[in-house]
């Protein structure tokens, strides 16, 4: 039965990497705006 589930594309799978992705990217960009806000101002 497995093999069955192998040949068909593993949308869900794709879409949670994309997202996790995605949330990953923004959460860095906001961490290195703080942290050069942090350096010119503290």
């Amino acid at each position: 039965m497995s093999d069955e589930h192998e040949h068909q594309p593993p949308r869900l799978l794709r879409m949670m990497g994309f997202v996790a992705i995605s949330v990953a990217v923004t959460i860095l960009v906001f961490f290195a705006i703080g942290y050069a806000l942090g350096r010119l101002f503290l």
